[in-house]
């Protein structure tokens, strides 16, 4: 679709609307123009049609619950979708979702985290960075929003901001969770902390006895280095 027809479609999504279910013809434009304009030279024209809408529609009639829930639904099939574009495309669709939600309840936590979760599997490093922001912002303590910051920089090999943000998530609820014990575990081995990664490797075990040969393994490894002359000491922080 080009820019010039998307523009005119656009035009006439919101004469219809005079006529129309506003609230579903709403939504349905939202999904129409994050899905639409996907290149850096639409982005000026996307949030100029976003905030044109913005000052015609009352978001309080929205409803957050059923919008994650919807979007939730878009966001796990786009992570079964083997496709690029077919991810991507569902992708947009849960972004709508959340987008809308973040609207009728400015302090929904879960919606940034969301859409933070869909910029990072995009690449898009710096919308996710803004998006994980505004949800600790909010909540500072939150440990979805701090486990999936971690994640972010556990990603792109910053360890010393995926702890940080870890540690906070597990402080606050999150220690029970698997994957941040075992995230934790990883992590303080590779940051030269073999105390804590036994602890965190053995917490790991418990959580999942499935794996033991491989936890078992893994402990004996640690155990058998004179770690700080090892090579093996200097491989693993690279």
């Amino acid at each position: 679709m080009t820019e010039d027809t998307s523009i005119e479609v656009f035009r006439c999504l919101i004469l219809v609307m005079k006529i129309c279910n506003p609230i579903r013809l709403f939504i349905s434009i939202i999904i129409f123009l994050i899905t639409s304009f996907c290149n850096a030279e639409t982005l000026a024209l996307q949030k100029g049609s976003l905030e044109y809408l913005e000052n015609r529609f009352d978001y309080s009639q929205l409803n957050p619950i059923e919008l994650n829930e919807e979007g939730d639904i878009y966001f796990e099939q786009a992570l079964a979708a083997k496709g690029k574009r077919s991810r991507e495309k569902l992708f947009r669709y849960a972004m709508a979702k959340y987008f809308l939600t973040s609207k009728a309840d400015e302090k929904n936590v879960y919606a940034f985290v969301q859409m933070g979760r869909i910029y990072d599997n995009m690449d898009k490093d710096r919308y996710a960075k803004e998006s994980f922001y505004r949800a600790t912002n909010l909540d500072y303590r939150n440990p979805y929003a701090n486990f999936y910051f971690g994640e972010y920089y556990f990603k792109r090999r910053d360890y010393n901001r995926a702890l940080t943000y870890y540690l906070r998530s597990y402080q606050n609820g999150f220690e029970n969770n698997f994957d941040l014990n075992f995230r934790l575990a990883v992590i303080y081995e590779k940051l030269g902390d073999l105390v804590n990664s036994k602890t965190f490797y053995n917490k790991s075990y418990e959580m999942n006895p499935e794996k033991a040969e491989e936890y078992q393994q893994k402990l004996q490894q640690i155990d058998g280095l004179n770690y700080d002359k090892s090579e093996y000491y200097y491989i693993i922080r690279e």
